[in-house]
């Protein structure tokens, strides 16, 4: 039996005297796509980044391809493709002197690879980072994730604030990857429906705490959409306990919710 891409056992992380993450147990296995669902703000990104040991853990073992990410973490990193919500580029480099910057970091990058993408999602090679849109960029950090051939991809809400063609683009490039390579993704949003294209397995977060997980066709039969209707406002509160997310409009709200029970 194959190990894990990712383990979490028993993960909390606290900031002061508040929870972020609680007691957080969870498996992601390799060859799969892992959709980690929340709003922003359920520790999410506290999660992602205590794997890669960019901070650490109150409690808990959290680990990559069977390496300690807190012990082993340069070796971890060497395992890893990440592409952060909002990364942190030199603005006055070309697309071409990034690549060329963090190819030298990595002892496996794919010339090849680099190129392909670079063709595939159009980028322009000699414009400035800084003159690009977000969506350009985020390609940009794709490419830069991809070309060494991670066996784990870590994507952290990458296709936020992106126009539908853009993340349509995206998300179809990291299928390709997993199919041609195997590896497995992490791929943290707090968009659902993006998920159900791509994801054949699922952990809801709220709050810090797991609320569900399992394959994507369990969520489809147990995670449901709910509108309740008001003839005022919309107050603060539901009827249903902690639903997962609330869509509000003037006289309406949306509620997404786990395990319903109808009765």
């Amino acid at each position: 039996m194959s190990q894990p891409a990712i383990q979490i056992v028993g993960f909390s992380k606290d900031y002061g005297k508040t929870r972020a993450v609680d007691d957080l147990t969870l498996t992601v296995p390799e060859g799969s796509i892992f959709g980690f669902l929340g709003q922003n703000g359920a520790g999410k990104t506290t999660t992602i980044r205590t794997l890669l040991n960019l901070q650490r853990p109150t409690a808990g073992q959290l680990s990559v391809m069977g390496l300690d990410s807190v012990r082993d973490s340069v070796a971890v990193r060497r395992q890893v493709g990440y592409l952060p919500e909002e990364p942190t580029y030199y603005p006055w480099m070309t697309v071409d002197e990034i690549l060329r910057f963090n190819r030298a970091f990595y002892p496996e990058w794919d010339g090849a690879l680099e190129a392909s993408l670079v063709k595939q999602l159009d980028l322009p090679r000699k414009r400035k980072l800084q003159d690009l849109s977000r969506g350009m960029q985020s390609k940009v950090g794709l490419v830069m994730a991809l070309a060494p051939r991670p066996k784990v991809l870590i994507l952290d809400d990458p296709t936020s604030g992106l126009d539908p063609v853009v993340r349509h683009e995206f998300l179809e490039v990291v299928i390709a990857n997993v199919q041609n390579e195997g590896g497995a993704v992490f791929f943290s949003t707090h968009l659902l429906h993006e998920m159900e294209r791509v994801a054949d397995r699922l952990a809801i977060l709220h709050k810090g705490t797991l609320r569900w997980t399992g394959s994507l066709d369990e969520v489809k039969q147990t995670v449901k959409k709910l509108r309740v209707v008001y003839d005022s406002d919309v107050p603060t509160t539901f009827p249903i306990e902690n639903p997962l997310r609330v869509d509000r409009n003037s006289h309406s709200a949306m509620l997404t919710v786990a395990d319903f029970d109808p009765a």
